[in-house]
């Protein structure tokens, strides 16, 4: 049960990761102009939804990657229920996720991936993020192909998380989701398996995301403050 907990919290804390950088970007660039910024996340973001409408059997009716307000899939309710929507709206997770481990193994950092073990100590787990992301950066600062990539992967980082109208969508489904692992972790049904599938997969993925959502915080909160410091403005 300790694992799944903690695979919640990195969940939690990977979404929150993302509407900060959301947020520090908004303020850093001119109007709209981060939008353009993490063109390359907006469409990997909105093209998982399309895809996860496709094996849910909901008819996509129109995909929008600049939409006033970012992108944005437009399609009718899916075929299968209760679970349907929750996959559509959390598609961006995985995709992004899988397009990072794209990019890891085209650029040849595939050595440097890291991985969260969720049965061990969450403040173990940060730790251990913290050192993987610093020894990534001295590693391969001093290439080039390091900054391009280091380019890419924060734009698609920052859009892996699901926005508020997926959230408000698919929550229900979210909440079914979450109850029913617990239930069955907690009954011991399919306990072992699971937990292999969280910590073998979803710590991958999860560990992927939230070191390049670690690497854009650190170059963005310098780059924010130092923004406003210079406009004379308040902080937030």
């Amino acid at each position: 049960m300790a694992s799944y907990t903690a695979f919640l919290a990195w969940f939690v804390l990977l979404i929150v990761f993302s509407f900060v950088l959301d947020f520090l970007w908004s303020r850093i660039f001119p109007r709209h102009g981060y939008r353009w910024f993490i063109t390359s996340g907006i469409i990997i973001h909105e093209l998982s939804h399309a895809v996860a409408c496709i094996l849910v059997r909901a008819r996509v009716t129109r995909i929008r990657f600049f939409a006033p307000h970012g992108g944005e899939v437009e399609h009718g309710p899916p075929k299968i229920p209760i679970i349907g929507r929750p996959i559509i709206g959390l598609a961006p997770i995985f995709g992004c996720s899988l397009s990072l481990w794209g990019l890891f193994v085209l650029f040849g950092y595939h050595d440097a991936l890291p991985s969260i073990d969720f049965s061990t100590v969450f403040i173990q787990n940060i730790d251990a993020l913290y050192q993987s992301a610093l020894d990534f950066f001295r590693t391969y600062y001093s290439d080039w192909t390091f900054w391009l990539f280091l380019y890419l992967a924060t734009s698609i980082a920052a859009s892996i998380a699901p926005s508020t109208v997926d959230i408000k969508n698919a929550i229900w489904g979210i909440i079914f989701l979450v109850i029913l692992g617990g239930a069955l972790i907690y009954f011991n049904i399919g306990k072992e398996g699971l937990e292999i599938f969280i910590n073998k997969y979803f710590g991958r993925v999860i560990s992927l995301g939230a070191l390049m959502e670690f690497f854009a915080l650190i170059v963005t909160i310098p780059v924010y403050f130092l923004k406003k410091a210079l406009t004379n403005r308040a902080p937030f």
